[in-house]
């Protein structure tokens, strides 16, 4: 029985800073590439992208209501769904959202895995409103 391959996923560095044997542009790839595509997913709001103005899940306009558990749980629901609508690769498998009270800022903490792995990896990052 032939082994199903699995598929790697892959995208340009930001930095587009070259391969020095190849002289290609440098490449991320699998948990990196998804990881990099998460954050951007958040950090995105709806009518930000030109070709898709659906994508994004308006995360910042949370930002700047009341730190709070309702508040807390609403935007652990935004991400959520933003994730399963927009990143097909990633399973996510927790959600862990710490609000900061002294930096009106909440700690986000993503853990996923690949669609055709259980190894998991996981995105921090802090969600501040910017004024």
């Amino acid at each position: 029985m032939a082994e199903k391959k699995q598929p790697k996923y892959s995208d340009f560095s930001t930095s587009f800073a070259r391969n020095p044997i190849q002289s290609d542009l440098l490449r991320i790839s699998e948990f990196d590439a998804v990881k990099r595509s998460v954050r951007s997913l958040i950090l995105t709001d709806k009518y930000e992208r030109l070709l898709d103005p659906n994508i994004g899940g308006n995360i910042r306009a949370l930002l700047f209501e009341p730190i709070d558990a309702a508040t807390t749980i609403t935007l652990r629901n935004a991400i959520e769904s933003t994730l399963n609508n927009y990143e097909p690769r990633a399973v996510i498998r927790e959600i862990v959202i710490k609000p900061d009270y002294d930096r009106q800022a909440y700690y986000v903490q993503i853990t996923f895995s690949l669609i055709y792995s259980e190894q998991q990896a996981a995105v921090e990052f802090f969600l501040n409103r910017i004024r």
